[in-house]
């Protein structure tokens, strides 16, 4: 239950932005319930709340061929929403990128994973070749679970709406798992995602299958 509780944090908090700060906390005392027994349906919710944030951005309506489908202007305005990360702009093997660390706010939330932490949104701007998430592990079970938590939101509303329940899901069954030097990996459409653990870090690489 506990696991489940940590998937369905970014359900609840976006529910809380799309109903409106002032009275979304009401709304979600009374419904909470529901959103813990009822994920797919509240899906629903995350993307209504994407859908209300979208920018103004130059880049076509349908994805070119090749990439994640995900764009860097619907991941930054949708992680911007939380007030959780702050972005910069760099690059990663070359490639342009648009790389996440978490903000004050977000480190006080996740103190044992704060040090770190960066979550990288590499390639096309409009089309992402890869996203790579470095997240501090230790043998303490409150790395796993904010290492869980804060990938839950990062995720949330950022991936294809089709692939966000089943990687979720995937994640909280699999992540402590993941021994030093292992790695789980999983397919879901056309995304591949795999979980590598080393001594201090878990890394988690999002690239397209094809």
């Amino acid at each position: 239950m506990y696991r489940t509780r940590l998937l369905l944090i970014p359900f609840v908090m976006l529910f809380l932005l799309a109903c409106g700060l002032s009275n979304g906390i009401q709304q979600a005392e009374t419904q909470l319930p529901n959103l813990l027994t009822s994920a797919p349906t509240e899906l629903g919710v995350v993307e209504t709340a994407v859908a209300s944030a979208q920018p103004t951005s130059n880049c076509p309506g349908t994805p070119t061929a090749g990439g994640l489908g995900v764009s860097v202007d619907t991941a930054r305005t949708v992680l911007q929403m939380t007030q959780q990360f702050a972005f910069t702009d760099g690059t990663v093997d070359g490639q342009p990128a648009v790389i996440a660390k978490l903000t004050t706010t977000g480190a006080s939330a996740f103190t044992a994973i704060a040090q770190g932490f960066s979550a990288q949104f590499i390639g096309d701007p409009c089309n992402l070749s890869r996203i790579s998430v470095t997240i501090p592990r230790s043998d303490q079970q409150t790395t796993v679970d904010q290492g869980i938590a804060v990938t839950n939101i990062l995720f949330a509303g950022v991936l294809p709406a089709d692939a966000q329940l089943p990687f979720l899901t995937w994640l909280a069954q699999t992540y402590s798992a993941v021994p030093v030097s292992g790695q789980q990996q999983t397919v879901i459409g056309t995304i591949q995602f795999t979980l590598q653990r080393d001594q201090t870090n878990m890394v988690l690489d999002v690239v397209p299958t094809k």
